[in-house]
């Protein structure tokens, strides 16, 4: 059974802080905030050493809660799964992995605060924010882009209770609603803006995973259509998963939980998209669609073909026809005229391919590509 989860915050509860390594905490140490008056709250973030390492650790939070009985600590843990397990997200998590990624953070933990958790701990701890997601490779010569423009054009605002939407240099779509965060990316583009800029990338922690852009550089075409559905916060966890009683790590782990997630946003939001009209004949989409059906051609003659495409659909082939053979002669029209197949609705078939992985629900692990590198001798 596959999951494909990312950032996992975990709730702990801790009768005694001291007994942790406190001194790495800010801006106050584990000491001061039990001897502090009222709620408080110190964070733990990793040190960059960790990350010129390549070493991924989870982030921290220690809060302080005066509660009618008396006080209370709690130990939140943020960590992107597969990072914890994998040190990348591109690699995505079974079921059959999660003992695996118990013991990876219980040796971060363990690093981190100098105590050992027990499984069970970890385990049964409440969740409050959990992220499925899921990649989405094409290596067709599919642009993420040309999904992401199509996904930017959608009224979401008649599905959701919405408070913004991000576009992001083209390469994000960012849906921020009252109770979740839809994330739609190219994983790719994302990575070459951190390569340049950790704060350019819309995703955190990118600079441990550059070297996802070495080693698949020779896999081309390679395309990965990024999906996050983000639930932050106990109350929009368990309006996700109602038929819950406790909304633990190990009752959220399963793949039914986090494919279900996936495919009623995924279904939600493209419901209302006209898949005839996702191909109109615009010029950005005709170039798209002729590259596609047309692996070798030059960018010249795809240039050339989109004008002449365009042309037609104004004047007819004649007014083009007319147009070439007045200026540059006979043949003219002849060399031109092949160019113009109009090129088959690509932008539906990528739909339909997401639909298909989410369906199919089987991890992306970079393994599988970097093996078929070697045994294509790219």
């Amino acid at each position: 059974m596959n999951i494909m989860i990312d950032t996992v915050k975990l709730l702990i509860p801790v009768h005694n802080p001291l007994i942790f390594d406190g001194g790495r905490f800010s801006p106050i140490s584990l000491e001061q905030l039990v001897n502090s008056r009222g709620y408080g709250k110190t964070y733990l973030n990793p040190s960059p050493t960790y990350a010129k390492m390549g070493k991924y650790m989870p982030r921290l939070t220690m809060y302080k809660r005066v509660q009618k009985f008396g006080v209370v600590y709690q130990l939140a843990v943020e960590f992107s799964a597969p990072k914890m397990l994998f040190g990348n997200n591109f690699d995505e998590l079974k079921e059959s992995d999660f003992e695996a990624l118990l013991t990876a953070l219980q040796s971060s933990l363990y690093e981190l605060l100098g105590h050992r958790f027990f499984k069970t701990q970890l385990a049964h701890a409440d969740i409050a924010a959990w992220h499925p997601s899921k990649n989405i490779v094409f290596l067709d010569y599919t642009s993420c882009q040309t999904i992401l423009n199509t996904m930017g054009k959608l009224d979401v605002s008649k599905m959701y209770d919405l408070q913004k939407t991000d576009f992001r240099d083209g390469h994000v779509v960012h849906i921020h609603t009252n109770s979740l965060d839809i994330a739609f990316y190219d994983k790719m583009a994302d990575l070459r803006k951190a390569k340049k800029s950790g704060k350019r990338a819309f995703e955190k922690d990118s600079n441990l995973q550059l070297n996802l852009l070495e080693g698949l550089s020779e896999y081309r075409p390679m395309e990965v259509f990024r999906y996050e559905v983000r639930f932050v916060g106990r109350a929009s966890i368990k309006r996700a998963y109602p038929e819950l009683d406790k909304w633990t790590f190990e009752n959220l782990y399963t793949k039914e939980k986090c494919q279900a997630v996936l495919l009623k946003h995924w279904n939600k939001i493209t419901s209302s998209v006209d898949m005839l009209a996702l191909d109109v004949k615009e010029p950005y989409e005709l170039l798209q669609n002729y590259l596609e059906a047309n692996d070798n051609v030059t960018p010249q003659a795809a240039l050339a073909a989109v004008a002449g495409l365009i042309i037609t659909s104004q004047v007819g082939a004649v007014g083009l026809r007319n147009v070439l053979e007045a200026v540059y002669g006979k043949q003219a029209w002849y060399r031109i005229k092949p160019l113009l197949k109009p090129p088959d609705a690509y932008r539906f078939t990528s739909f339909l391919h997401i639909d298909e992985a989410l369906q199919r629900f089987t991890p992306t692990r970079m393994s599988d590509f970097l093996s078929n590198i070697e045994n294509t001798g790219k």
